[in-house]
C-alpha cells in the first residue's frame, strides 16, 4: 500500500480537490474503455482519464480482434459497429514472387450456433476505441483527455490521486484506482509493482499505416526470409481506413543503426524480400519502431490499487492476444468491482488475479514460443503463421478465447451433474425461445451486468422474483442449447455478468441460491 505522496506533491499543495468517485480508471485504450464502460452500465460511478490530448486516428497496433473479444463487445453492445469496421482475412503466405500457400477467411470464419463469431477479426485499435467511446457516451461518460496521474497516496477507505491537466494539479478522491495505462503504466511504477520479464532487444520490427496498390485486399500477405523468417514483410488491409499496415523485421547497420522507418525505407525492403510487381506504396501517415517485450507483474492488486491490460502484462504480437487478453481482464474486473461497491467482501477482488494471472502468464509463454518459430529465420516460418490462422491455435494455446476457463476457482458450486457445463466455462450461446415461443438467442439473455439463471425446462418456484438475478425460462426446440451445455433433462445454470458459468444443478431452491448470491451482494 503506498500510504504518502511524494515530496514533490506533499511540499507544493494541490489546487482544490475534485469530487470524489468510486472509480479512477488511467488510460483510455480499448482495455480501460471496457472497464469503464462494464462499471458506467452496472451504475459505478467513475472517471476515465488518458494523458494524451487527443484521441489516435491512425495506427496498426492491437488490429486483431478473436472470438472470445467479440462476445464481450456483443455482451456490452458493440459487436455490429465494432464488425462493420472490420474485416475476415483469409492469409497468402510467399517466398519471393511465388506464393506458397492460401487460406481464405470463409475456411477460418466458421461460426457455429454455439461460437457465433470465428476467426480473427482484424480492425485498426483507433476505430475500436472510436465505437468504444461512443458507447461510454451514451452511459453519460466520457474520457477527460489530456490529464494525467502523476501521484497518489492510499489509505483505509480510498486513494488520493494527484492529477495534471493543461499545468494546473488537483487532486480527486477515489475509492478504487486502476492502472490501464499501458506498458510503460504510470500506476505500476507509483505501486512498486515489479514487471517481470525481458524485451528482445536483439529484435526490431519497423510498422507504418500507407496507401498501398497492387494487391487484394481479402488476404495478409506475408513474405519469409531466411535470416527474418515470417516477419520479413507483412502487409495487411484495414478496410475501414483504406489503408495498409505493413510490418518489417528490420536489423542495424554497421554502425548499429537502424533504418528509418520511411517510404524509402519500406519500398527498398519489399523489394529485397519480396519482389512482386505491380505493387506501389505511398507514403506512410503513421510508422514506429516496435521491438518485442514479454514481461508480467507479480500481482495485479496493491491494497485499492489493481492492474489490467499491458500495465499488468506485455507480449508479443505473434498470435495476436495482447489486446484480447487485457480486453478480458477489464470485463473480469469490471462486474467484481461493482459487486464490492455494493457490499460483498473485498475478498472479491483477490478472485481477479486468481481467475486471470494465469490466462496471461500461458499466453506470453505460448505467443513467445510462437514468435520464436514464425520469425526466427525458419522457412516453415510462413506454414507456422499460416497454421495459427488455420486452426486459430499456437503452442497449446486457444487463439479463440472461446476455450478458456475459471474451473477450480472459488467462485462456482456444481450441486450435481445435470449439465455438461461445468462452474468456470464460458456460457455457449444458442438460438432457443422464451417461455411464449419468442425466438432469441442466450446471449440476448446474458447482455448486461446482472446475473442470469438460465432454467431449461421448470423454472424452480419462488426463484422468479429474486433480486439482483434475471431469471429466464429457456425453450430449446432445436437442440442446440441441449448440445451446447451437455443438458441430461431439466436443469438451471447461474451465468456470472462476465458470461463463465457459476452454478449448475438439476434444480436449484431459492435458500441455496440465496446463500450462493450473497458473496456478491445480490
Amino acid at each position: 500500500m503506498r500510504a504518502a505522496l511524494s515530496d514533490d506533491f506533499t511540499s507544493t499543495p494541490a489546487t482544490p480537490t475534485a469530487p470524489a468517485t468510486d472509480v479512477l480508471v488511467v488510460g483510455a485504450g480499448p482495455v480501460g474503455l471496457v472497464l469503464a464502460i462494464g462499471l458506467a452500465r452496472a451504475g459505478v460511478d467513475c472517471r476515465i482519464i488518458e494523458r494524451d490530448g487527443e484521441f489516435r486516428t491512425a495506427g496498426v497496433r492491437g488490429k486483431g480482434v478473436n472470438p472470445r473479444t467479440l462476445e464481450v463487445f456483443d455482451d456490452l453492445g458493440v459487436v455490429e459497429p465494432v464488425l462493420a469496421r472490420g474485416a475476415f482475412l483469409g492469409v497468402r503466405t510467399y517466398q519471393g514472387t511465388r506464393p506458397v500457400e492460401q487460406v481464405d477467411a470463409a475456411a477460418i470464419n466458421r461460426s457455429t450456433p454455439d461460437r457465433p463469431y470465428a476467426g480473427m477479426l482484424l480492425i485498426a485499435q483507433h476505430q475500436t476505441e472510436a465505437v468504444l467511446r461512443d458507447r461510454l457516451a451514451e452511459h453519460g461518460l466520457k474520457v477527460e483527455t489530456g490529464t494525467e496521474l502523476v501521484d497518489y497516496a492510499e489509505d483505509a477507505d480510498g486513494v488520493l490521486a494527484v492529477l495534471r491537466q493543461d499545468g494546473r494539479t488537483t487532486t480527486l478522491r477515489a475509492r478504487y484506482l486502476i492502472g490501464c495505462d499501458g506498458g510503460r503504466s504510470t500506476v505500476r511504477k507509483l505501486a512498486g509493482i515489479p514487471f517481470l520479464g525481458e524485451t528482445w532487444e536483439e529484435e526490431r520490427f519497423i510498422m507504418a499505416s500507407m496507401d498501398l496498390d497492387g494487391l487484394d485486399t481479402e488476404h495478409l500477405h506475408i513474405w519469409n526470409h531466411p535470416t527474418f523468417g515470417a516477419g520479413a514483410m507483412t502487409l495487411v488491409p484495414m478496410r475501414q481506413d483504406d489503408k495498409w499496415a505493413v510490418h518489417a523485421a528490420v536489423e542495424p547497420d554497421e554502425h548499429g543503426d537502424l533504418p528509418a522507418p520511411t517510404l524509402d525505407t519500406f519500398r527498398r525492403l519489399f523489394a529485397e524480400r519480396a519482389g512482386l510487381p505491380g505493387v506501389r506504396m505511398h507514403e506512410p501517415i503513421w510508422s514506429t519502431v516496435w521491438r518485442p517485450t514479454v514481461r508480467q507483474v507479480e500481482r495485479y492488486r496493491d491494497g485499492r490499487v489493481l492492474l489490467a491490460g499491458d500495465a499488468a502484462h506485455c507480449q508479443s504480437a505473434a498470435g495476436g492476444q495482447g489486446m484480447n487478453t487485457g480486453i478480458q481482464d477489464a470485463h473480469n474486473l469490471a462486474w467484481k468491482l461493482a459487486a464490492v461497491l455494493r457490499g460483498a467482501p473485498e475478498g472479491l477482488l483477490d478472485s481477479y488475479q486468481e481467475e486471470r494471472l494465469p490466462v496471461a502468464r500461458a499466453s506470453l509463454a505460448a505467443t513467445a514460443a510462437h514468435h520464436k518459430a514464425a520469425f526466427g529465420g525458419s522457412a516453415d516460418g510462413p506454414g507456422v503463421l499460416t497454421a495459427q490462422f488455420r486452426t486459430m491455435e499456437v503452442q497449446g494455446l486457444d487463439l479463440t478465447g472461446l476455450a478458456l476457463d475459471y474451473r477450480g476457482g472459488p467462485l462456482g458450486r456444481d450441486l450435481d451433474a445435470a449439465t455438461g457445463v461445468r462452474t468456470g466455462d464460458r456460457a455457449p450461446d444458442a438460438p432457443c425461445t422464451t417461455a411464449d415461443g419468442t425466438p432469441t438467442r442466450l446471449f440476448d439473455l446474458l447482455r448486461g451486468p446482472h446475473f442470469t439463471l438460465l432454467a431449461f425446462g421448470t423454472v424452480p418456484d419462488g426463484l422468479i422474483e429474486l433480486p439482483g438475478v434475471r431469471v429466464a425460462a429457456v425453450h430449446d426446440p432445436d437442440g442446440h442449447a441441449t448440445r451446447a451445455y451437455g443438458l441430461r433433462g431439466d436443469a438451471v445454470v447461474l451465468v456470472r455478468p462476465d458470461g463463465y458459468v457459476s452454478l449448475t444443478g438439476a434444480t436449484v431452491d431459492c435458500a441455496t441460491l440465496a446463500e450462493h448470491l450473497r458473496g456478491f451482494a445480490l
